[in-house]
């Protein structure tokens, strides 16, 4: 069991790292305005550009996966929390991009479902390692 638990922590803090870093680039590309979907896209959303997206992006999603992932590594009590909380926001913040933007086949519609779907493992092997740990507890 512990080597099975260890595998599951090192499998978050480098899910975590992906979503963290990736999501990180992917909003200083939107804030400098490098290959992002057109802004006639946003036409009828609340956005007049992707600044506000693109600083989401980077520093709540990123910031939070990077704080999982963090939090991970140093064992932290609230580590699982916070892993689980970073699938959540790239999940919430993958389902608003669908609702302003639409999805689309092609980069940025798999983009969507590749992140979305990241989302879900995160939280779902989040909640393994949450079980895992109730388990040590005597």
């Amino acid at each position: 069991m512990p080597t099975l638990n260890k595998s599951i922590r090192i499998l978050l803090i480098v899910l975590n790292f992906f979503l963290g870093l990736t999501a990180i680039g992917g909003g200083i590309q939107l804030l400098i305005g490098f290959y992002v979907p057109p802004v006639e896209m946003l036409a009828g959303s609340p956005f007049d550009n992707y600044t506000i997206p693109g600083l989401a992006l980077g520093l709540i999603v990123g910031g939070s996966a990077l704080t999982a992932a963090m939090l991970m590594i140093r064992r932290n009590r609230f580590a699982t929390l916070s892993s689980a909380s970073a699938g959540l926001i790239i999940m919430v913040f993958e389902f608003v991009e669908m609702l302003v933007i639409g999805y689309s086949a092609g980069p940025q519609g798999f983009m969507q479902l590749l992140y979305f779907g990241l989302g879900v493992v995160i939280v779902v092997v989040s909640l393994g390692q949450w079980f895992f740990e109730l388990l040590a507890v005597p």
